[in-house]
């Protein structure tokens, strides 16, 4: 038998079903990426999936109850199938802290996406909204991306960052140092373009390396080189 993945919530940690239950007796645990648990959990275990599933139990009398009213509006026979376990990822049980914020999550949602609509009809009208105090606050309130609200500008090193910020999230170049890095191949000379003070020590490392120079030192032992090859 093909073993069926089970998909488990996610404040499950591991699992160990004994043999004489119908498991395998071994222990399951959530994997870890990076040092963090990851969300998705997997199992593919065929005596426990069957043990988690019902498969091997008899079905039991499940009754139907309306949330809002708690009544019975019916019954049916059903697998005897673990509550915590569900047979496809994107039906996975939620936690209780999850289904207390679920309909939260779902309101934010449709308003920052009402929020989204408002900032492409005051594009397309030509309204520069980033000059309204009045607008930012209410499109901050709806917790949309900065980059959105206050648009993206590009690094010395060619990576998106929000407007504003002073230094690069990515490799950490100050975002007021004049030029850009010039290709490799260049002349050394178009090294005067550039502020070498406000580059971040990895952005100096790259630029002697395309001038065929050591990239070991202090960062102002690496400036002095380049300045020296210019």
């Amino acid at each position: 038998m093909i073993p069926i993945a089970l998909y488990a919530r996610s404040d499950l940690t591991c699992i160990a079903i004994p043999a004489e239950s119908g498991g395998c007796g071994s222990t399951h645990s959530r994997p870890v990426l990076k040092g963090a648990p990851v969300k998705v959990w997997e199992l593919t275990c065929e005596p426990c999936e069957a043990y988690l599933s019902g498969a091997r139990k008899p079905k039991v009398l499940r009754y139907d109850i309306d949330p809002k009213t708690r009544t019975v509006t019916g019954q049916s026979r059903v697998a005897d199938s673990d509550p915590m376990w569900s047979s496809t990822a994107d039906t996975v049980p939620l936690t209780p802290d999850e289904q207390k914020t679920h309909h939260l999550k779902i309101e934010r949602g449709e308003q920052q996406l009402r929020a989204l609509e408002s900032v492409a009809t005051l594009i397309k009208a030509g309204i520069d909204f980033r000059d309204r105090p009045d607008i930012l606050f209410f499109l901050r309130q709806h917790q949309l991306p900065e980059d959105i609200i206050q648009g993206t500008v590009v690094c010395l090193n060619g990576h998106d960052c929000v407007a504003g910020t002073k230094f690069c999230p990515e490799c950490g170049v100050a975002m007021a140092a004049r030029g850009a890095l010039p290709p490799a191949g260049d002349g050394a000379g178009d090294a005067d373009l550039i502020d070498l003070e406000m580059l971040h020590p990895q952005s100096l490392k790259k630029l002697l390396r395309q001038r065929g120079l050591s990239d070991r030192g202090s960062k102002d032992q690496m400036i002095q080189r380049l300045r020296q090859a210019a």
